[in-house]
């Protein structure tokens, strides 16, 4: 295997193409399709060429590694087997969700409905059906090339789910975001999906933060509840999605933040969470001297440089909602959100000791559990087909190929397979000529 250079790596995309919106333009001056910018017309069509399915892998590969390579996304842990578990959530998700994508979109009446779906949902804050969810089919076509990689399938193999894949994220971005680049990368970063009555329901909601010391409770909140919900999710960011920035009438503008603090998705729930509401959403408001927010496709805020944004933090509203399918957000005083922060560091406490009992193998079955479920219940809840997919579909059982890598991408050949997957692109291979319908 040729010794690659992933310091150099990190600085072009395959030595090529640069971050940001120069990488978007770069990247997509490549493709001759329109493939990455959804329409109106081109998201209802059933079938994609090859060429428009090659394009889609090719944006993807150079969308994944400027996300990677602006956050440092990817570590290890010490507590949670992070690389093992997404690596066989990965394949899982190839091998089981196109079937399942398919059963949704039938559900929400076609392409049309899907799209609805998509922009009711992430049209309100507090729900998963977010601009995070509109990039997380990456993982499913990262699956393919995992799979492939081990020798276990070829590229042109499933061509027919590869499709519905795509087309199933694309119907969902173009939902989400409207007509136009189907990635925030390509969006100059900025995800400012929320119905502009939520915004301004916000801003007249508006709670001022009046010194330091309030501004630093602001901040060790956004900090408690981020950090329960990343370890609730065993160490992904499934838990928490921002959007924005908004621009306000008084030149200021707002992030809107959501931390899910109670998903009854998971075993452990109970005992982590407590009486903790099912998420929490911050209205949270900067001055003239903010620094420019850009936000990633999954829902990460990022400035230059990275400068300290909470300097400029004027206001800070936040406000709970209690299931995931209420519509009712309430406003909450300081109080409550003195209790909610002090419960999210206890739950941490309880995770950690829970998590540290736990097998390895569990604890890489539960990530498997979180990385599956929190990337299709989003979809599926709405539609009334999660408790059929669970008990009928056999939603949680491996797939038994999934079971076949198992042991190879556990044993340490993730470590091997991921950096080249993520930063090389190498998890998005082509079909190429002589893959046809």
């Amino acid at each position: 295997m040729t010794d690659i250079d992933f310091e150099l790596m990190l600085q072009r995309y395959r030595g090529v193409h640069p971050l940001g919106g120069d990488g978007d333009t770069s990247i997509v001056a490549t493709l001759t399709s329109s493939i990455v910018d959804t329409t109106d017309a081109n998201v209802k069509t059933n079938r994609l060429t090859i060429t428009e399915i090659d394009d889609y892998l090719t944006y993807s590969g150079w969308n994944l590694w400027d996300l990677l390579a602006r956050r440092s996304t990817e570590g290890e842990s010490g507590l949670i087997p992070r690389q093992e578990y997404e690596t066989v959530a990965f394949v899982q998700q190839w091998l089981k969700f196109p079937y399942l994508y398919d059963l949704i979109t039938e559900a929400a009446g076609g392409a049309d409905g899907l799209v609805e779906l998509a922009r009711t949902h992430s049209s309100r804050p507090a729900d998963k059906l977010n601009n995070t969810r509109a990039w997380v089919n990456i993982c499913t076509l990262m699956g393919r090339g995992l799979l492939t990689s081990l020798g276990l399938a070829q590229p042109h193999d499933r061509l027919h789910e590869l499709n519905s894949a795509i087309q199933f994220q694309r119907r969902i971005q173009h939902g989400v975001y409207g007509p136009g680049r189907g990635f925030i990368s390509g969006r100059n970063y900025k995800p400012r999906i929320l119905d502009r009555e939520w915004i301004d329901r916000f801003f007249e909601e508006r709670q001022p933060v009046p010194d330091v010391e309030a501004r630093d409770f602001c901040r060790k909140f956004n900090a408690a509840t981020e950090v329960f919900g990343f370890l609730l999710m065993f160490d992904t960011r499934s838990a928490t999605n921002t959007s924005g920035p908004y621009e306000l009438p008084d030149g200021s503008v707002m992030l809107v933040r959501d931390h899910f603090l109670r998903e009854p998705l998971y075993p452990w729930i109970d005992d982590a969470a407590g009486d903790l509401p099912y998420c929490v959403t911050q209205a949270m408001i900067f001055d003239a001297s903010a620094p420019e927010f850009n936000i990633n496709d999954i829902g990460t805020t990022f400035t230059v440089d990275h400068a300290d944004y909470w300097k400029a933090l004027t206001h800070f509203t936040v406000y709970r909602k209690d299931r995931w399918d209420s519509t009712e957000l309430t406003r909450i005083d300081l109080d409550e959100q003195r209790r909610i922060a002090e419960r999210s560091r206890q739950g941490v406490a309880r995770l950690y000791r829970r998590i540290a009992s736990m097998s390895r193998r569990d604890r890489i079955m539960a990530g498997v559990l979180v990385y599956t479920r929190e990337m299709m219940a989003p979809f599926a809840r709405p539609v009334g087909l999660w408790d059929r997919f669970v008990h009928e579909e056999q939603f949680d059982e491996l797939d038994p190929l999934t079971a076949q890598a198992y042991f190879p991408l556990t044993n340490g050949q993730a470590q091997d397979l991921l950096p080249r997957a993520f930063v090389m692109g190498e998890a998005f291979i082509p079909l190429g000529r002589s893959a046809t319908w």
